[in-house]
């Protein structure tokens, strides 16, 4: 019983050393796990959470808002469009783009979708993006989980505690 009683309470303080995140602006909220931060600045507007680990890896949420809203399933939108037309998009933005696969994801009781993608880094590196998007009438919510390809053993189980935690009631501002 003695035993039950101090995995009990160490198990507790474990839970509590975890930081729980919640926008200011919209309603969603995530636990950051243990070695991983919220960073203050952040210089793109639509980016409303950018939390690191002080590695060069990152877990990057966004809001955009477009003037007109949809009624399609952010996987209905993305359905039509290729694996390499999509290539030739982020190409436009990182040089060399490669998904490595993509589909449907269930975040939340809600469905996102996601594609996992390779894009350049320095020294022959690459990054190892985990994006995932959900589309709620005129707004997107989009997640990029961004690990240096070296560290994907070691921040793969700090994404799944962000993305397992994620609660996202709807995209409407506070």
């Amino acid at each position: 019983m003695c035993k039950f009683f101090f995995i009990l309470l160490f198990s507790t303080f474990s839970v509590f050393s975890q930081t729980k995140f919640t926008s200011a602006k919209y309603n969603y909220s995530f636990v950051i796990p243990d070695g991983w931060h919220v960073k203050n600045k952040i210089y793109n507007p639509d980016v409303d959470a950018k939390i690191v680990d002080g590695k060069g890896n990152s877990f990057i949420v966004s809001i955009k808002t477009f003037p007109t809203a949809t009624k399609q399933t952010i996987k209905q939108q993305m359905a039509p469009i290729t694996t390499q037309e999509l290539e030739e998009q982020f190409n436009a933005v990182y040089g060399t783009a490669r998904i490595v696969k993509r589909g449907a994801f269930i975040i939340d009781l809600k469905e996102f979708y996601y594609l996992h993608m390779l894009t350049p880094f320095e020294n022959g590196l690459q990054l190892y993006h985990k994006q995932f998007a959900y589309s709620y009438g005129n707004k997107v919510l989009t997640i990029d989980a961004c690990s240096i390809e070296t560290y994907l053993d070691e921040t793969t189980p700090a994404f799944a505690i962000m993305l397992d935690t994620f609660k996202l009631l709807n995209l409407k501002n506070k």
